[in-house]
């Protein structure tokens, strides 16, 4: 028999947030007896031992660890509950809310959001970049509704969708003596100045898969730089600064200095894919965003 409510569960979730009843209190707009009243009774009823009070601190139990975690879970899926039932009457009430990795968004949003304009009027999109973990975190809880991402995601609450394949080539500044070459290889690469981006960006990963002396800081050949971004890295190549690997995507405004090889087969390239949760209450849209989507990769490819 259930003998609590999602506004004990709340309670409870600010408090395991705060870990101070006052600011806890506060953040749920309650008086502090009345927040304290309702985590004891929750204990009570559920006869587990949530918190353990020790002067002006409280410690959260190994069992009260366990049952914040699925207060999390309850909270969230009543909230999903709640966006099942307005999508059902209208799937355009809120916006659409989608994220993207560093190194696709700049590149396919421009052109997404134009064309939602023109094809889908009465949605409102809402677009974030981040970094993969970020954007996986902000999807769980439900900050974002759709990610398009170039990993692969396991995870049992999520549902990934191939879209499409960006190529990588090599690039290089006009006058650099890679720039007559047809085809590059990977042994060509080690031997220069190479420009990565830095950690946390899961391109370098895949750039470091098909290269992987090209991240060695040992390599007696060459040096490594690393930067901050793919704009980044394309005026440093077209200053002739060292060679680089990028999407096709980050292909379309390039300076006029470089020029794209294509590397030695099998010619490498990414997946570009669409994460959305599995319960999500508006596939729909997401049907519609990603056949714009496979339109945009198909063009740019």
């Amino acid at each position: 028999m259930i003998n609590f409510s999602l506004t004990d569960l709340r309670y409870l979730l600010a408090l395991a947030e705060e870990q101070h009843f006052a600011r806890a209190a506060n953040k749920v707009f309650v008086s502090q007896p009345t927040l304290s009243i309702a985590i004891k009774k929750l204990e009570e009823n559920l006869g587990v031992v949530i918190f353990e009070r020790m002067n002006n601190q409280i410690v959260t139990t190994p069992s009260g660890v366990k049952i914040i975690e699925q207060a999390y879970h309850i909270i969230h899926e009543s909230e999903n509950l709640l966006k099942i039932a307005a999508a059902q009457k209208d799937i355009y009430t809120q916006p659409l809310k989608i994220g993207a990795i560093l190194t696709i968004g700049p590149y396919l949003f421009p052109q997404l959001v134009a064309q939602i304009m023109q094809q889908i009027p009465k949605l409102k999109l809402v677009v974030e970049e981040n970094y993969t973990a970020n954007l996986l975190e902000k999807l769980l809880n439900g900050e974002l509704d759709v990610l398009i991402l170039a990993t692969p995601v396991e995870h049992k609450d999520l549902e990934q969708i191939t879209i499409g394949i960006d190529p990588l080539n090599v690039i290089c500044a006009r006058n650099h003596k890679l720039a007559k070459k047809v085809q590059i290889s990977q042994q060509q690469l080690q031997e220069e100045t190479f420009l990565l981006l830095g950690e946390g960006h899961c391109f370098r990963d895949q750039v470091v898969q098909v290269c992987p002396s090209c991240n060695t800081s040992n390599n007696q050949f060459a040096s490594l730089i690393t930067t901050s971004s793919l704009e980044t890295i394309k005026y440093m190549v077209a200053m002739n600064l060292g060679v680089s690997i990028l999407p096709k995507l980050a292909q379309h405004n390039l300076p006029e200095n470089i020029v794209a090889k294509k590397i030695s087969k099998p010619e490498p390239y990414r997946e570009i894919s669409l994460v959305m949760r599995r319960n999500f209450a508006r596939k729909e849209l997401v049907t519609h965003v990603k056949e714009i989507l496979i339109s945009l990769l198909t063009t740019n490819n």
